[in-house]
């Protein structure tokens, strides 16, 4: 007899070994105090796919933590950092998993990108804003948006600066 592992949320529940459907009005993912918050004021059934480790287990290759997505509408690539340091990387691992699940055949809808990271970091490591973490952001965003050429958003966004919608991804313009 398998024993079921508890959801990662209320309001979530397994229906695969690394995919739970949610239907709270807010989805997250977090990891190691970075997380991303999702609102679903309509209880859709979103689905939330741990990717990095869990459905995506091939090495060498690199790839991003979670994918949420709503069935035929979007789904969205997530990649949780611990600092704005490594953005670079980050951006890597969500264009991968993007190229790798435009193949899939569990991909639906449009496709989306976020990349959320924790504190900045300065020279005495105490957390606060500095003018090249905004820089890094913007150097990145171009960058995807190259790469892409403006097909898919990328928001890339600190931990609990704010609260995302699905729609944001949608639009043709860049949501922030």
């Amino acid at each position: 007899m398998t024993i079921q592992k508890p959801p990662s949320q209320p309001g979530c529940q397994w229906v695969e070994e690394c995919i739970e459907i949610c239907t709270g009005t807010s989805v997250y993912v977090e990891e190691r105090g970075v997380a991303a918050t999702f609102l679903n004021p309509r209880r859709r059934q979103v689905r939330k796919i741990h990717y990095d480790g869990c459905y995506n287990t091939q090495p060498g290759i690199s790839k991003a933590d979670y994918i949420l997505g709503i069935k035929g509408i979007v789904d969205i690539v997530v990649e949780l950092k611990g600092s704005h340091t490594n953005l670079r990387h980050a951006s890597e691992q969500v264009a991968s998993t993007l190229e790798a699940w435009q193949d899939d055949p569990n991909h639906s809808g449009r496709l989306g990108a976020l990349i959320v990271y924790g504190a900045i970091q300065t020279r005495d490591d105490l957390p606060r804003r500095r003018p090249k973490a905004f820089s890094s952001v913007q150097a990145v965003e171009g960058n995807f948006r190259s790469r892409f050429k403006g097909r898919i958003l990328l928001f890339i966004h600190e931990s609990g600066e704010r609260k995302f919608k699905f729609s944001d991804f949608l639009r043709n313009t860049n949501a922030n």
